[in-house]
Parts: structure tokens; C-alpha cells; sequence
């Protein structure tokens, strides 16, 4: 519901629950199921995506890809929990400050690069992305997110194959995620309207602080 309506957040916001159950959860079945609500993005927001900062997020794509493959096969699951609890409550805070980011060229490069890192390592390639782009408008950065996410979703499931980190297992778990998706990109429907409101996005990010404060905290004990 809340990527549906915001244009990012599924993994942000449930990521942090999901796996403190299986930590199968992340990275590959995040990755999948955000694009079926993505999909949506990418078709229906299509006349507003800014592609030119999709080309540019793209160049630093294959060097986040391949960074994140590199950390995602030499930690543990207990390190691979600590990792997207403090990415998951470092993004929530840095939203919650206002922290803004003036665009250019380089840094959207390196936004791409970040993204896909943190993609593939946590399932949670939207902080980065949110970040860089707090300045666009809903429509367009619903429109922008969805596009580069897809790329990166595709190339990061590629690698997790081959370094045999999604296999059946994890297919197994996507599907258990598609029902709640499904259900909560037609409740998005209704919510959107309603994302301008003061209190939606702060309520958003202080439910994911949460979570991500509490999957850290599980790790630890």
C-alpha cells in the first residue's frame, strides 16, 4: 500500500518484520514482489518519468550490482539482519530530518550505484533513490523510482542466480508475499490522493524506524 501510494516503501517498511521470520525474505523476494507494484509505476506514471536521471542512476548501476554480490556472499545472516536494520533506520531518519540533495549528473550516477548496492544486500533500493530525488514531484518520482528499480531488480536477480543466492526457496517465500501486495497496490488506489498530507509520509517513516530499531535489536540479543 505504501509503495503503491508513495512510488517506493514495501521493503522499507516490511523488510524489517519479514526478516526477523526468514531472512529468505531478503534480498531476492523484496526485489521481486516490489515490481509488481513497480510495474504500475513504470506503465502508468510513464509520462512523467525523468529519464534523463534514470541514464544517468543506470551508469553507476553495474558497480553497486557487482559490490553488493561481493558483501551478500561473505556475510552472515545475523550481519545480513544488522545491515538492513541500520539501512532501513538510517533512510527513515534521514527523511525524517529533511535531508534534501542538490541533483546533478555525478550525483545521480552515484545514486545508481548506492540504490543497487543496497538493492541487492537488503532488498531496499529506494532510500538512496528517495534521497536524490525528494524534489520531484509524486507522480514523477513514482514514475523515475519504478523505471531504475526495474533495471536494477532485473540485473540483481541475474546475479543472485548465479551466485546461487535465489533459488527455490526463495521463490517459495515471493510467493507467499504476492497475496499482501496484490491487496495493498488496490488499497493504494485509494490512498493516493491523500499522499501530500503532512502526517502520511512522517507516519510511513516512523513505522519503518520501528521496525528496523526492532530487527536491530533482535540481532543483538
Amino acid at each position: 500500500m505504501v509503495q503503491g501510494s508513495l512510488g517506493l516503501g514495501a521493503a522499507l517498511v516490511a523488510g524489517p518484520a519479514l526478516v526477523a521470520i526468514d531472512s529468505g525474505f531478503a534480498p531476492g523476494p523484496l526485489i521481486v514482489v516490489g515490481q509488481i507494484v513497480g510495474l504500475r509505476h513504470f506503465y502508468v506514471e510513464r509520462e512523467h518519468t525523468d529519464r534523463r536521471a534514470v541514464r544517468h542512476c543506470a551508469i553507476g548501476l553495474p558497480f553497486g550490482l557487482a559490490a553488493g554480490l561481493a558483501v551478500l556472499t561473505t556475510i552472515s545472516e545475523q550481519m545480513l539482519g544488522l545491515l538492513i536494520g541500520a539501512v532501513a533506520a538510517a533512510a527513515a531518519i534521514s527523511l525524517l530530518c529533511g535531508l534534501r540533495i542538490r541533483r546533478n549528473a555525478p550525483v545521480e550516477a552515484a545514486t545508481g550505484l548506492a540504490a543497487a548496492f543496497t538493492s541487492v544486500t537488503a532488498g531496499l533500493p529506494g532510500p538512496p533513490l528517495v534521497i536524490s530525488f525528494s524534489d520531484m514531484k509524486p507522480a514523477t518520482l513514482r514514475g523515475t523510482v519504478a523505471t531504475f528499480v526495474l533495471l536494477v531488480a532485473i540485473a540483481a536477480v541475474v546475479g543472485l542466480v548465479a551466485a546461487d543466492e535465489f533459488g527455490r526457496r526463495e521463490i517459495e517465500l515471493t510467493g507467499w508475499l504476492i497475496p499482501g501486495v496484490v491487496f495493498g497496490l488496490v488499497i493504494s488506489r485509494f490512498v493516493r490522493p491523500h499522499v501530500d498530507r503532512t502526517w502520511f509520509r512522517p507516519a510511513v517513516l516512523i513505522v519503518a524506524l520501528t521496525g528496523a530499531i526492532a530487527l536491530i535489536l533482535r540481532q543483538l540479543t
